[in-house]
């Protein structure tokens, strides 16, 4: 991952849950002095109530980034089921009605997907949209801070809720189509569907440009 500037790592830690909650705990440092419960060295237990905060609440979210190779289509299927589940309570209502269509439509295409006699390098890649693009986006939106999502412009303008609802949003539309191709089994439109979404998610990274 390419090194961020320091104006973007600042506001991540000024966003994240570690410096929030270090705020809020070290602001019992004043309100005990000025109670009396407190006097000398006051300063060192408001600085001591903030590093615990931060240590407390500085663990972000994790999601699986990657779903492996080597799993059968049930264990896959599961796997996919406890991201979408892991990732939802992040989500806007509408970002998780995109994503349970994109679980559903994975469900119904995946067992060809993993058919090696099926589509060979060309559903590949849209295999790897799947297992690999999906999880990881969804997985660096998390990680970061709630605020930073709906307040910090990132690509075009854009927050990463805003760029994410897109994202989600093209997924599903193009799986609809995958489907749909499959089904007609049009091999040239599959191909391009899958150069498509390699495109679109080839980089996951929201902070990325």
């Amino acid at each position: 991952m390419a090194r961020h500037s320091l104006k973007l790592r600042a506001l991540l830690f000024l966003y994240g849950n570690g410096n929030i909650l270090g705020c809020a705990l070290a602001l019992a440092g004043p309100a005990l002095l000025f109670a009396g419960v407190i006097d000398r060295g006051w300063l060192a237990i408001t600085a001591g109530l903030y590093v615990g905060g931060w240590l407390l609440g500085r663990r972000a979210p994790e999601l699986e980034r990657r779903i492996e190779d080597s799993l059968s289509l049930e264990e896959t299927l599961r796997r996919l089921e406890q991201v979408v589940a892991r990732a939802s309570p992040h989500l806007t209502e509408d970002m998780r009605h995109s994503l349970e269509s994109v679980r559903g439509l994975v469900v119904e295409v995946l067992p060809q997907l993993m058919d090696a006699g099926t589509g060979g390098d060309d559903l590949f890649t849209v295999r790897e949209t799947v297992l690999r693009y999906l999880p990881e986006t969804l997985a660096n939106y998390v990680a970061l801070p709630p605020a930073f999502r709906v307040t910090q412009p990132l690509k075009d303008g854009k927050t990463a809720r805003q760029l994410l609802g897109e994202q989600l949003g093209l997924l599903d539309a193009k799986l609809r189509e995958v489907v749909a191709n499959l089904a007609a089994s049009d091999a040239a439109a599959l191909v391009a569907n899958g150069q498509f979404l390699e495109k679109k998610f080839r980089q996951p990274d929201f902070l990325e440009g």
